[in-house]
């Protein structure tokens, strides 16, 4: 068998992270009085995802991003209505929107991390896998998060070690993880490491950056151009083809 060591990334490829985090969403906000609605999950959305590209790009830290994202929401979500922060009338608004930012931050951090929604085929591809090389997580989540999902994961049997770049220092595109997940399997031979992941920017990146093959999963979406990726694939069923070819 060509492969000996898989390494794969977390959020929509492994774990359905969208399904996970509108449930979060929704939970932290009504937790907070604040409207659930599909426009203001698609305003937070729309201002995570730039905010984590910030992150790949090395503009800000994960610590900025926990917080910082909730701010500029609460910015845009007061912008279309004044009065949908409820602040109190005797409250500095100033104030109050960066306490509940604050707050905001930390209760999704809290209900994300009871989300562990594998993707379509996971764990049968996980059971195919694991049972002929080691598997090692490596993901740009926030640690507390991810830790506490993967712990309550049906997946988490299946993972030999989980790399966080919280922890490590390093983000993907950067391809300390991949390399220190090398070391930590004992493999020096980078022919025989594989990378999965749905990000073309980070995952894919990260691997062209270690010198190692690189499955790029499109989840049924279309396959980009360019990508840099050794093979693409829509499905995990697919891939495990590839990782335990001969």
């Amino acid at each position: 068998m060509r492969y000996g060591l898989l390494l794969a990334d977390a959020d929509g490829t492994l774990f359905d992270f969208h399904t996970g985090e509108r449930v979060a969403f929704t939970a932290t906000m009504e937790a907070f009085g604040l409207p659930a609605t599909e426009e203001t999950a698609a305003l937070y959305s729309r201002v995570n995802q730039s905010h984590w590209k910030k992150l790949e790009r090395g503009e800000t830290t994960q610590a900025r991003l926990r917080l910082e994202r909730f701010v500029d929401f609460l910015s845009e979500l007061k912008a279309l209505n004044a009065d949908t922060c409820g602040a109190p009338p005797e409250a500095p608004a100033e104030g109050y929107m960066t306490e509940l930012a604050k707050a905001l931050a930390e209760r999704f951090v809290t209900e994300l991390g009871r989300q562990h929604v594998p993707m379509p085929g996971a764990e049968a591809f996980l059971t195919q896998v694991a049972a002929q090389m080691p598997v090692y997580l490596v993901t740009n989540g926030i640690a507390k998060v991810q830790r506490s999902r993967f712990e309550t994961s049906e997946l988490r049997p299946y993972l030999r070690d989980l790399l966080i770049s919280e922890e490590l220092g390093h983000v993907k595109p950067d391809p300390f993880m991949l390399l220190e997940g090398m070391r930590r399997a004992g493999i020096t031979d980078k022919r025989r490491v594989l990378m999965l992941g749905d990000s073309v920017a980070a995952d894919i990146g990260a691997a062209v950056n270690a010198g190692v093959d690189s499955i790029l999963i499109t989840n049924g979406g279309p396959a980009p151009e360019n990508g840099g990726a050794t093979y693409v694939v829509s499905t995990l069923a697919q891939a495990a083809t590839i990782a335990l070819a001969g």
